[in-house]
């Protein structure tokens, strides 16, 4: 089912058990760190696979040095077209070959880095095995509830983010500026309130949390996960996301891959949520209970 950009698709409240499985950095021996972003997301419907890292070796290692069973996953959710949360797909459509695999029609595109006058490559590596699971593919315009009872995000609108800065995507017979068009989130709603899941928010804060809301139906989006991209923007886009994450009734941040350091901090001292760091195999339950392995 594709829903219009517009329609609020159906969301139960659900048990949330959330396992990060690749991450910049891991507290602990036999745990890969590296620059990356994949979380195991478990509810009573499913289990989901909500972006796959840097490399297969680093997602494959992590899930079973954690316990994690990958043939499970029901359904992996690319949230845009980028290495560092692609990287691991092969493996990952490996280990669940019935997953339905959940992406923007734009994410295979050819992506670059362009900062100081250089030009590096950072699109999908692993787009010929993405295009042979072609059958399983399930593109996203507008917002989506899938089998697992989440709603993905599809596009998200709003005006150019900082975020989107020093990004560049292929076009006709060229490059432009890459406005992020196939990012997606993932929103659950639980007995806590709505967790909102994000791969790197390249389209900003205050968009992703103003269209998080539009599919909530205005209630408090309660946790914010995942990589935010506030690393080298100014002490005003700083501010600017503490605004919205404090409008939007934020109680839990949790922040990890492309936040920033120096931006985690900030936000730990002027947000009015609780601040936490990620980390390979950092794990949070909302609800009751949130699945067994």
């Amino acid at each position: 089912m594709t829903t219009s950009k517009t329609e609020v698709p159906p969301c139960p409240i659900l048990s949330l058990r959330l396992t990060v499985l690749v991450e910049n950095t891991s507290l602990r021996p036999g745990l890969i760190g590296q620059h990356g972003f994949a979380a195991l997301l478990e509810t009573e419907r499913g289990t989901i696979l909500f972006d796959t890292g840097a490399t297969g070796e680093a997602l494959a290692t992590n899930a079973r040095a954690l316990g994690v069973d990958l043939s499970r996953v029901g359904a992996i959710v690319l949230s845009h077209g980028h290495y560092d949360h692609t990287g691991g797909l092969s493996v990952a459509l490996a280990a669940a070959p019935g997953a339905r695999l959940y992406l923007h029609e734009q994410t295979p595109a050819k992506r670059w880095g362009s900062r100081l006058g250089f030009k590096k490559s950072i699109g999908i590596p692993d787009k010929d095995a993405a295009c042979r699971a072609r059958p399983q593919w399930e593109t996203l315009e507008g917002p989506r509830a899938i089998p697992e009872g989440v709603v993905l995000s599809g596009s998200i609108p709003g005006p150019p983010s900082p975020a989107e800065r020093g990004f560049l995507v292929a076009s006709g017979g060229g490059t432009e500026a890459d406005r992020f068009t196939d990012e997606i989130f993932l929103l659950a709603r639980t007995a806590a309130g709505w967790v909102l899941v994000t791969g790197c928010c390249h389209r900003g804060l205050p968009n992703t949390l103003a269209h998080a809301q539009r599919l909530s139906g205005g209630e408090p989006i309660r946790a914010v996960v995942g990589g935010f991209h506030l690393k080298r923007l100014s002490r005003a886009d700083l501010d600017a996301a503490v605004k919205v994450l404090d409008a939007a009734g934020a109680r839990e941040i949790l922040a990890g891959h492309c936040t920033g350091e120096k931006a985690a901090d900030y936000l730990a001292a002027h947000a009015r949520a609780r601040v936490e760091r990620l980390h390979v195999g950092f794990q949070r339950r909302w609800g009751p209970s949130a699945g067994s392995r």
